[in-house]
């Protein structure tokens, strides 16, 4: 009868072996798949925020040329009106100056 028993445990031994390998191996094969999983999706967000950095460069630069359009258009607008009218553009920065010089002795 101890025969039996022993030759029992030995095969669940064995069982339980194979099943643990056979949990490793699974485990392997998981990790392997996460793995390359996470390396696409790796690429993926590296393919977007590329694209993405792409388009903002292309709109930063779209409006920075619009900015210097318009400032360069604003400046040409207001050299025309002191070349225009010079004793008025006088009067205006001399008022402005006044103003600025009165708010900075209140401090």
């Amino acid at each position: 009868m101890s025969l039996f028993k022993r030759e029992d445990r030995q095969a669940r031994a064995d069982r339980i072996r194979d099943d643990l390998h056979d949990i490793g191996e699974q485990g392997q094969a998981l990790g392997h798949d996460l793995r390359d999983d996470a390396r696409d999706a790796i690429e993926e967000a590296r393919m977007k925020s590329e694209e993405q950095y792409a388009r903002m460069a292309a709109d930063a630069r779209r409006r920075n040329r619009r900015f210097k359009r318009s400032a360069n258009q604003s400046l040409d607008d207001c050299d025309r009106y002191v070349r225009e009218h010079p004793w008025s553009s006088i009067g205006v920065a001399t008022l402005a100056g006044a103003m600025l010089g009165l708010l900075i002795s209140r401090r």
